[in-house]
């Protein structure tokens, strides 16, 4: 097909910016025990992930309209991210979305029938699907680890209360909530966040930490390249009868740019009952994961009757890897090439994962990078087939299977 090299170009970029978490084995926080994950228990995790938004779409238009390769990715990197598992689903408080997590580790999503992934038993986890947004197509890969966060990891009941804190420098406030060893907040003054908060854990001595990094990548031919990052970290500590402070230390790179911004403090005391409207006081986290999840419930599901049988439930063949792509557009052949060139992606990201859990598991060279290497192993690889292909008439929606052989 013509359009294969595009293809093998977009699924090859997915790959550069992933780099798995090196953990061989899950443990909490404070007491570094190892867990047995599966099947998954109710209750509360640290959720530690990244997430990389492609823009797949317009990376396929811009290649057909000018015959030059185009990168759009943006990485997101949470660190500190509290979320709860229970009546078989986790929810992301970040992306708010639902991700079904059955017995043996395999996750799904009842609102977005394109996400599948794994959860492994050592608490690393992957899943990755399709985004329309503003009309266009966009892959999602997310990866990350889980670790349990039981009472004994998390503050007491001396913590509990309402905290206003103010920027000492900037005199920006917000206010935030601590309960049940967990900390909620916003900013007061109606300035766009630029990020959802996320609510964290509070330590046993009432230190928290938590961070977020945005990398772009933008590339257009092989001269117009732009590779930024933007990102902070928070650390703070709560002093039972005393107050609160918060340090938080900005940083950007790229773009002939690298360097770190003085610490913003925040300190504050606990509000007194009242002193602000309740509709202004954050939502405890119980509220939040409850409020979260009513809202997706209320979200339209589709309809598996308009899937191929193979898309829903892919194929398991010892030696080989499997992903799908979809695409809705009235052009049947352009939905198709979008729909491949998705499939491409998700199939790269796949193998990384493979490659990547192997080189860990039988270690590595020391002056070898792990992440080159993966790469090197992945382009190497990657010579996918397509095996399926079928377009719905009634909802223009074509759909596209990928075969890889991994018996290399």
């Amino acid at each position: 097909m013509k359009y294969q090299q595009f293809f093998l170009s977009v699924a090859l970029i997915a790959i550069t910016v992933i780099c798995l978490s090196c953990a061989s084995s899950v443990k909490t926080p404070e007491t570094e025990a190892e867990v047995s994950f599966l099947p998954l228990n109710a209750g509360w995790y640290q959720y530690d992930f990244e997430r990389t938004f492609k823009g797949i779409e317009d990376e396929y238009n811009f290649a057909k309209a000018t015959g030059m390769k185009m990168v759009q990715e943006l990485t997101w990197k949470y660190t500190g991210v509290v979320c709860r598992f229970e009546e078989g689903v986790l929810f992301d408080p970040v992306t708010g979305i639902e991700l079904s997590i059955d017995s043996e580790g395999m996750i799904s999503c009842a609102e977005n029938i394109s996400i599948k992934g794994k959860l492994e038993n050592n608490g690393r986890f992957f899943w990755s699907g399709l985004k329309e947004e503003h009309g266009r197509l966009n892959s999602i890969f997310v990866k990350g680890d889980l670790s349990p966060l039981p009472p004994s990891v998390r503050g007491g009941g001396e913590f509990d209360g309402v905290y206003r804190l103010i920027d000492t420098g900037t005199g920006r406030e917000m206010l935030t909530k601590i309960s049940g060893g967990f900390y909620t907040w916003h900013y007061l003054d109606g300035k766009e966040a630029g990020f959802t908060p996320w609510p964290t854990l509070i330590r046993p001595d009432g230190s928290f930490t938590f961070s977020m990094d945005l990398t772009t990548v933008m590339e257009m031919g092989e001269m117009q390249k732009m590779n930024y990052s933007t990102g902070f970290t928070s650390n703070g500590k709560v002093v039972p009868g005393q107050g609160i402070s918060i340090e938080e230390i900005s940083r950007s790179a790229g773009m002939g740019q690298n360097q770190s911004g003085g610490p913003q403090i925040y300190a504050g005391t606990a509000i007194r009952s009242g002193e602000y409207p309740n509709d202004a006081i954050p939502a405890d986290i119980e509220n939040l994961v409850r409020a979260g999840r009513a809202a997706v419930k209320i979200e339209p599901k589709p309809n598996p009757a308009q899937y191929p049988s193979w898309y829903l439930r892919p194929p398991v063949k010892s030696g080989f890897l499997y992903a799908s792509g979809e695409k809705t557009f009235a052009v049947k052949e352009t939905a198709f090439a979008m729909a491949e060139a998705a499939a491409a992606a998700n199939i790269a990201e796949t193998l990384w994962v493979r490659i990547e859990s192997s080189i860990l598991d039988n270690s590595v060279n020391g002056e070898t990078r792990v992440d080159e290497r993966i790469k090197t192993e992945t382009l190497q690889r990657l010579d996918y087939r397509i095996v399926e292909r079928h377009y719905n008439d009634v909802t223009h929606t074509a759909f596209v299977l990928a075969e890889l052989s991994v018996d290399q």
